[in-house]
């Protein structure tokens, strides 16, 4: 193999692929331990007494999730948990709230129509409530008392949440009365907002809930949203200062396919609808003076207080605003810098506010901000439909292509220029900017923008690159995206990489089709010809899969250069040209190469927030993982693939690592669903001619039929995509599938229709000189040889092994024991195939490591996998517990005998016996009869 062997190469990529993605989902509460610890010491204490612990804190600061993990905590430790809470429209009821807890009380709801005294009670207590909450309490106290004096009784504790709107008499009679508790274990946990200042707050311990430490905001919002760009990531954290629900609401809008781009562009990221009328709430019987300056200050990006206060001078805003919104406890000053007390207040402003309170605040701080041109353009931009060239330019000048809003900042530049060339120059950018970040949907729209409108000649270029970026990965074709390509080549371009060759290697695995090929490669080759451009990789890369043998050598001796910078752990110097190494390392047939790049160049492309060409390499790591027989790998990058290409709007991608997962399932013979899935995959990917995504659904659906007995419908499949003939030929697929196809082949009796086939892989990787398919040709060959000649073969496939081939490695490993065994030499046979169930059982193929498993019974060797319990019941041999137990599931004599290597009428004799052996009089009787005891 070309790259340098790692033993822990696929541990490190998978853990990479974790990192990149960040952690899963979890249910725990996250940064609370301190506070739950005070919790736990506050319920031992309650065991012996009645006691009462106030949690309190801003709105949003998981009061009600402490709640609910302390609620869980009293369960374990053996309470009674009754749940209340404070509602606000009752806040003004007395007596509202000890309605509720009557309600909930245990005996009650046990026991509603034997409880009269306890109703009784209680309405002496609502009429108390209101008149006297100490009698009230009193009254409670005996109830409680009573319970508590049970012999049966055992702890209780009343959680109350949202204490600010439980009405003041029922708060007062249940402090007073769990607090009378001297011998009851009763324990009362009350949350309410920060700023209650009723008198129980001041009696009782406090538990205060602060913002979260950087650490644990970053693992709640990792939590809730799988991965943003970091820059992004670090707003959402920045502006929800530690609040969780912050952290949570924003994490959802920025997840939620229907939030507008142009969000991005607000100085505050939305919270949603909920958290948003919450944090509102606290501007509820501010002067209109306060709200005036508060939105100012929301929306200015800036802190700096003299700003603001010539900001509203200018605007007419009553700067007395900041003192009033300093008395009522919303902000304060330090140092000239203005500080809201509450983090997501600002957010709450902005996003309640309509474009017409916003426009004069806006147009007021532009004027201030005129020494900042990217801001006051930012303000600007916000309210004004004029053309601009300044506001433009300012705005085209202040972001760059990594940033997370740069598409859409851009868009905003275009819809201000004056001229149609300026507009369609930065309509421009902005597409290429979502291209970078993998943003597909607003790639097409931005693109369907530039068509309609005339197009600049000094354009032409890069606009139809653009578009065939789109048609490719759309809803065109590869025909439509070549056609596309040559009109860019064709065009004047004034930089290095002219714009098509980018998008020439991105999509490079379509031009092994020889029309696409023949109409690209002229072109690419004459730029490989310029001079210093001999070595280009994203030229190499693309006409690598034009023509594999002719370029091959050539693009080995990059890739290996690559392979060796990156072992050494140097820096690309280029992450596209890195990008294209990995698209390279497909087309050499060498998975070992591409997951060695491919994973090392994956995080960085996703902390830039590069999802474009990220998702590019994760779809040929993928490729090379399924070429590795690496099953939790592809599993795991087309988890993150999937997310990837959801939130991008990217179906061909989608599809693509939605095929990684069919092919994981014929690995373990999953059927479930399978077909389905790749009829799916093929109804997409054949009207389009996307070959290699057709011929990957086809080579999954030939596996899934050879791992079930079915070597004619594999033949069937596979053919489709191995011969130019088929509706899903594509060299390199037919390459990677051959050893499937001869043995589907070998199996249907047709082994002379594939010898061509063989032939023909055989001879390109002459030039290619790929390791994993020089194996393959060797198996295949020893498939369809005879005696001695078989045995080279085996021998020359297995002499060359190589670590990373595991899965290859096994499947020659199990046909050469096979082999043997037929040669009936059982014990060189044994060796083998204990070797091919020992890898199979480690790389999770679980159908081949039965069938494994299967020829270790046929050559002597007996394990408990394949003897279970029933067989030693009826007295079968292992031979015909396996014909039984694959019988029972509903295969037929023929797929038995292709599973154990069986002829028919050999299974059909171990049948006969087993029914005997049974006593059932059909195979149908089987399923109800062997079932362990």
């Amino acid at each position: 193999m070309h790259a340098p062997h790692d033993n822990n190469l696929s541990d490190r990529c998978v853990q990479e692929d974790r990192e990149v993605q960040g952690p899963p989902a979890i249910d725990d509460l996250i940064g609370r331990d301190t506070e739950l610890r005070e919790v736990e010491r506050f319920l031992s204490r309650a065991t012996g007494s009645g006691e009462v612990l106030v949690v309190t804190g801003p709105i949003g600061i998981g009061k009600s999730a402490v709640l609910r993990e302390a609620a869980a905590l009293a369960r374990r430790a053996g309470f009674t948990v009754v749940e209340v809470s404070g509602h606000r429209a009752e806040a003004d009821v007395a007596g509202a709230g000890l309605t509720q807890l009557l309600l909930r009380l245990p005996a009650f709801e046990r026991e509603p129509a034997a409880a009269p005294e306890i109703g009784d009670l209680f309405a002496t207590q609502l009429v108390a409530a209101v008149e006297d909450p100490l009698t009230a309490g009193t009254a409670l106290v005996k109830a409680l008392v009573r319970r508590t004096d049970a012999a049966d009784a055992v702890p209780l504790m009343i959680a109350l949440d949202d204490a600010q709107w439980f009405d003041a008499q029922s708060l007062e009679a249940l402090t007073s009365a769990v607090r009378g508790m001297r011998r009851g274990p009763v324990a009362l946990l009350v949350a309410t907002q920060r700023g209650d200042g009723r008198a129980f707050t001041r009696r009782f311990p406090q538990l205060v809930l602060r913002p979260l430490e950087p650490a644990n905001g970053e693992r709640l919002l990792d939590s809730h949203v799988r991965f943003l760009p970091p820059p992004l990531r670090s707003r959402a954290l920045a502006e929800a200062g530690g609040n969780p629900a912050g952290i949570i609401g924003i994490a959802r809008t920025l997840r939620d396919p229907g939030m507008p781009e142009t969000s991005l562009l607000a100085p505050w990221l939305p919270l949603g609808e909920p958290l948003q009328r919450d944090v509102s709430a606290l501007l509820n019987g501010l002067p209109s003076t306060a709200d005036d300056f508060l939105l100012l200050a929301a929306v200015a990006h800036t802190d700096r207080v003299d700003v603001l206060l010539e900001a509203a001078e200018a605007s007419g805003i009553d700067a007395g605003g900041l003192t009033a919104a300093g008395r009522a406890g919303l902000v304060s000053v330090v140092e000239g810098r203005l500080c809201f007390t509450h983090p997501l207040l600002p957010s709450a402003l902005h996003w309640g506010a309509s474009h017409g309170q916003r426009r004069p605040v806006h147009l007021a701080l532009a004027e201030v901000l005129a020494d900042t041109p990217y801001l006051r353009a930012l303000h600007v931009a916000a309210v004004s439909t004029d053309p601009d060239e300044a506001t433009a330019a300012a705005l085209e000048e202040g972001i760059t292509a990594d940033l997370p809003q740069a598409a859409v900042v851009l868009e905003r530049a275009a819809e201000l220029s004056p001229t149609a060339e300026g507009r369609a120059a930065r309509l421009a950018k902005a597409a290429h900017a979502a291209g970078l970040r993998g943003q597909v949907r607003t790639l097409r729209r931005l693109v369907g923008r530039l068509v309609a409108a005339p197009m600049p000649a000094s354009l032409t270029a890069e606009v139809c690159a653009l578009e065939a970026r789109v048609a490719y990965s759309t809803d065109g074709t590869p025909d439509h995206a070549v056609a596309l390509l040559l009109r860019s080549a064709a065009a004047p371009s004034t930089h290095w990489p002219p714009p098509f060759v980018p998008v020439a290697c991105s999509i490079a695995p379509a031009l092994c089709n020889p029309a696409w090929s023949t109409a690209l490669r002229p072109t690419l080759e004459t730029k490989l010809g310029e001079p210093g451009r001999e070595n280009d990789p994203d030229l190499l890369a693309a006409l690598c899969w034009t023509d594999r043998a002719a370029y091959g050598a050539r693009a080995r001796t990059l890739l290996d250069a690559a392979a060796a910078e990156h072992g050494a752990g140097a820096r690309p110097q280029s992450l596209r040209h890195a990008v294209a190494h990995v698209v390279t390392g497909t087309a050499l047939d060498d998975p070992v190469t591409t997951d060695f790049i491919g994973s090392r160049i994956l995080r960085p492309l996703a902390k830039l927030g590069h999802f474009g060409p990220a998702v590019t390499v994760l779809v040929h790591l993928q490729i090379a993982h399924v070429l590795l027989g690496h099953r939790t790998a592809v599993e795991r990058d087309a988890d993150l693939g999937i997310y990837w290409a959801r939130m991008a709007d990217d179906t061909c991608a989608h599809l693509a690592f939605r095929t990684g997962v069919a092919q994981s399932q014929a690995w373990t013979g999953d059927e479930e669903g399978h077909q389905a899935l790749t009829d799916e995959i093929l109804s997409y990917a054949l009207p389009r001619r996307l070959q290699m995504l057709a011929a990957r659904a086809r080579w999954a659906r030939g596996l899934m039929s050879l791992t079930h007995g079915r070597p004619e419908d594999a033949f069937e499949e596979l053919r489709m995509l191995s011969t130019d003939r088929g509706d899903a030929w594509h060299p390199a697929v037919a390459g990677w599938a051959l050893g499937d196809y001869v043995a589907a082949a070998v199996a249907a009796g047709r082994p002379d229709e594939v010898r061509d086939q063989v032939r023909r892989v055989a001879e390109v990787n002459r030039g290619v000189g790929s390791e994993l398919v020089g194996h393959l040709v060797a198996r295949s060959r020893a498939l369809l040889s005879e005696g001695d000649e078989a045995e080279r073969h085996f021998m020359d496939a297995l002499t060359a092994r190589s670590a990373p081939l595991r899965y290859e490695l096994a499947r020659t490993e199990l046909a050469f024991g096979q082999w043997l065994r037929r040669q009936r030499r059982v014990l060189e046979a044994r060796t083998h195939l204990q070797k091919a169930h020992d890898s199979f059982t480690a790389l999770g193929s679980d159908a081949w490591a039965r069938g494994a498993a299967s020829e270790l019974i046929a050559a002597g060797e007996v394990t408990a996998s394949v003897h279970p319990d029933w067989a030693a019941r009826f007295h079968l041999t292992p031979r015909e517990a396996e014909v039984a137990s694959l019988a029972a599931a509903g295969l037929t004599n023929q797929m038995i005998g292709w599973q154990l290597a069986l002829t028919h009428r050999t299974v059909a004799s171990h049948l006969s016996r087993v029914f005997m052996k049974v006593g059932v009089a059909s195979r149908g009787q089987l399923p109800s009869v062997l079932q362990p005891r």
